[in-house]
């Protein structure tokens, strides 16, 4: 039986990409962004963990973002943040768990 799993996706408090974390395992991926803050953040995915790309558009408030696709990898780049502390989770099911 799947298992829900969630991580914790680093949100960087200026300019630039946060720590690519490993989301292989989990299906279903959806990354919810909350907390007040002013700013525009963007979702990206990778299948190699080298090569990244913009998931949707970039996220200026709290809100989920579900991934279709079949990423490997997924990042927070933080193009712009004035205030604020946002907070990122992914979660999906872990489909080889028992």
């Amino acid at each position: 039986m799947a298992r829900p799993e969630r991580m914790t996706l680093e949100v960087p408090s200026s300019a630039g990409t946060g720590r690519a974390e490993n989301v292989f395992r989990l299906r279903d991926k959806t990354v919810q962004l909350s907390g007040p803050f002013a700013g525009s953040l963007q979702l990206e995915g990778s299948i190699d963990g080298e090569d990244f790309e913009p998931i949707g558009a970039p996220l200026t408030g709290p809100g989920f973002v579900l991934v279709p696709e079949a990423v490997a990898f997924l990042r927070i780049h933080t193009i712009e943040l004035t205030s604020g502390i946002p907070k990122a989770l992914a979660s999906g099911f872990d489909f080889r768990a028992v």
